[in-house]
């Protein structure tokens, strides 16, 4: 089991009984971590993100209000790394480039909130480049343009 996830269920307080498979809690709780990063990448969080994360999990992931309470706590509280986390994604993902696509709209989606930081900028290219490295493999130098 990746590291990340150990860091994830170290962090829980208690056993969840919130989803049907503990392969969608893992998926779950690494989406909203990601997500978590992002907000959290200028180091305060305010109602407008919040709202945001919320809105897209409940909407795009077709989660509860408990669910996403859940993940939400869960990822304020956790110390695991950013790139376990898009690790971990992009090992349940990698079969589907739309949905792989999706993912990396919801997080320009939660960036633009109160405008692009570098931070934020920063994380988005990282979930690009694990999510998709091929995008990594094709580039070219800065220079060859």
């Amino acid at each position: 089991m990746f590291d990340s996830l150990k860091h994830w269920f170290d962090s829980l307080t208690e056993v969840s009984k919130l989803f049907d498979h503990r392969d969608d809690e893992i998926l779950h709780i690494a989406l909203a971590s990601v997500l978590y990063h992002v907000i959290s990448a200028d180091q305060r969080v305010d109602s407008r993100e919040k709202h945001e994360f919320d809105r897209i999990l409940k909407q795009e992931f077709d989660l509860n209000r408990e669910q996403v309470d859940h993940l939400y706590q869960a990822a304020k509280g956790s110390t695991s790394d950013v790139h376990g986390d898009l690790h971990t994604i992009n090992f349940y993902l990698k079969r589907n480039p739309v949905i792989r696509m999706n993912f990396m709209h919801k997080l320009l989606q939660l960036i633009d909130v109160h405008g692009t930081h570098g931070e934020e900028l920063d994380l988005f290219f990282d979930a690009l480049h694990e999510v998709f490295p091929e995008v990594k493999a094709t580039g070219g130098d800065e220079d060859e343009f």
